[in-house]
């Protein structure tokens, strides 16, 4: 073959070739490109479970301090004992979290969860093995979205004026209450009335009303324990569910305390005013197992009380 016809083949080869990696690099920086424009934390490991890409979104949502890849990226095993030193994944031995986490990740499994970071960020973290080794995993924060989600739930569930439990919540912790009656735990419901409420509306305005009732509210949350709720069913209505009790008598030492709180005066429109509150109370499981048969009877023995003449309670009596 004539020295320049092999010369003009390599010429050719060699154009192609340049093509092609001018071909290849562009598609890297494309790549590149993608990964940094993330819109969450990136990463991807080897089959080796080296770490081969790492975008910079990660770096600031994880707080990966320079230093951390000062000779290069590295290892997963690096990576998790890096942040079990710092706490990331709560307490305990820092080589046994690092066993676990190799352990999961040499299952080669598909995985979603998320992560409470020490400073309160909520981060999903999703992983997913690649063909041929390794692994690509993607950081996002999702803390405002969980935040949300949280108000929304706990608006749906709260009266919007005291931040008590509204009916709903109170339905259902009254269910879970009855469940535990039915299997021979005693519990009480509590119903309340604000015996001159009405007064207040009428002589000082909504407005003076509705801060008497965010009064009353933090006045009951102080009376019941953690495990009791105490919740408002609308207007000057409210309602407690009192579980862990042992007999009748300890009902009747919350009524009689609430009672007595409510004998204090509140101050409405810079006025001394003792509003007074009566008590209905129903048991179980003596006078029912259902929840709407117990609240029924709890608003009977409340109208014996307000009946006998306010500020008083009386148990449902057949």
């Amino acid at each position: 073959m004539p020295a320049n016809r092999g010369t003009a083949d390599l010429a050719e080869a060699i154009g192609r070739m340049a093509q092609l990696m001018e071909h290849s690099r562009e598609r890297i920086r494309l790549l590149e490109a993608v990964i940094e424009n993330f819109p969450g934390g990136v990463s991807l490991f080897d089959q080796d479970l080296n770490m081969v890409v790492c975008n910079q979104r990660q770096r600031t949502l994880l707080d990966y301090p320079d230093d951390l890849f000062a000779n290069g990226y590295p290892s997963m095993e690096m990576l998790f004992r890096f942040n079990a030193e710092r706490g990331e994944y709560g307490p305990g031995e820092v080589e046994l979290h690092v066993a676990r986490r190799l352990a999961l990740v040499k299952q080669r499994e598909a995985h979603v969860y998320e992560r409470t970071r020490p400073n309160g960020t909520i981060v999903e973290v999703r992983g997913m093995p690649i063909e041929g080794g390794g692994f690509v995993t993607t950081y996002f924060d999702v803390t405002e979205q969980r935040r949300d989600q949280a108000t929304i739930a706990h608006m749906a569930h709260h009266d919007a004026l005291t931040d008590l439990p509204n009916r709903m919540l109170f339905s259902d912790r009254l269910h879970s209450a009855v469940a535990l009656a039915r299997r021979g735990a005693l519990m009480a419901v509590h119903y309340l009335d604000l015996d001159k409420f009405k007064p207040v509306n009428d002589g000082f305005g909504h407005k003076a009303g509705d801060r008497l009732l965010v009064d009353v509210a933090a006045r009951l949350r102080g009376t019941v324990r953690d495990h009791d709720t105490v919740a408002r069913l609308g207007g000057d209505e409210f309602a407690i569910v009192q579980t862990g009790i042992a007999e009748r008598a300890d009902a009747a030492a919350l009524a009689s305390r609430i009672i007595d709180r409510f004998r204090e005066p509140f101050t409405v429109a810079g006025e001394p005013l003792v509003l007074g509150l009566s008590v209905g109370i129903a048991l179980a499981p003596g006078d029912g197992v259902s929840s709407d048969e117990l609240l029924q009877k709890a608003d009977m023995a409340l109208y014996r009380s307000k009946s006998g003449g306010r500020g008083t309670f009386h148990f449902f009596e057949a």
